[in-house]
């Protein structure tokens, strides 16, 4: 590995991978302590690695779980700023403007997020109008459909009025019509 920043290595590590992921802390421990010419760099490097590999098998896969980050954090302890395996974490910048720069971002973010609420207001009262309307509607097509079921109703006895002031004209036709026969019968007699 030599001199490489840990970041950088590690980065080059992913691109090399078939899949392209970069390896988890306790495979890039391996890959910086180890080499296949001149095997672990110290017998502790070997012990620490194995008892990585042995928590991984242990807690990833049963009920109770660690993260690879915590499995490597136990094994090789940890400092203040600095990430055993991994070296020294960037350091924030904390520059005057570095910090107006966060305040502006933090200003923005909450504008961000009022409009945000203000937008999903606005959409919820369109929401509740719309299903007003189509409340309204449906009642509407309701009082139609009653509507047209007394219309129909009225109709029916309408036409059954009907054929019966038919019946009774075509009951009463006949009558005269054989009262008319019996008549010219009685003439012709």
């Amino acid at each position: 590995m030599g001199s490489k920043a840990f970041v950088a290595a590690r980065a080059e590590l992913g691109k090399t991978n078939p899949e392209g992921v970069e390896p988890d802390r306790i495979e890039f421990y391996k890959h910086t302590h180890y080499t296949s010419e001149k095997g672990w760099s110290y017998l502790e490097d070997e012990t620490h690695y194995n008892n990585m590999t042995d928590l991984k098998d242990l807690y990833t896969s049963g009920e109770s779980s660690m993260t690879i980050d915590e499995i490597v954090d136990t094994i090789l302890g940890t400092k203040s700023g600095y990430i055993k395996g991994l070296g020294y974490a960037p350091k924030p910048n904390t520059t005057r403007s570095t910090q107006r720069r966060t305040a502006e971002l933090e200003d923005s973010l909450k504008k961000a997020k009022q409009e945000a609420v203000s937008a999903q207001l606005e959409l919820q009262n369109r929401l509740n109008a719309a299903e007003t309307v189509v409340d309204n509607q449906q009642s509407q097509i309701q009082d139609q459909q009653s509507q047209i079921q007394s219309l129909n109703s009225q109709l029916n006895i309408i036409v059954a009025r009907q054929e019966e002031m038919f019946r009774k004209n075509a009951t009463s036709f006949s009558l005269i019509a054989t009262k008319q026969r019996l008549r010219s019968i009685k003439m012709s007699t």
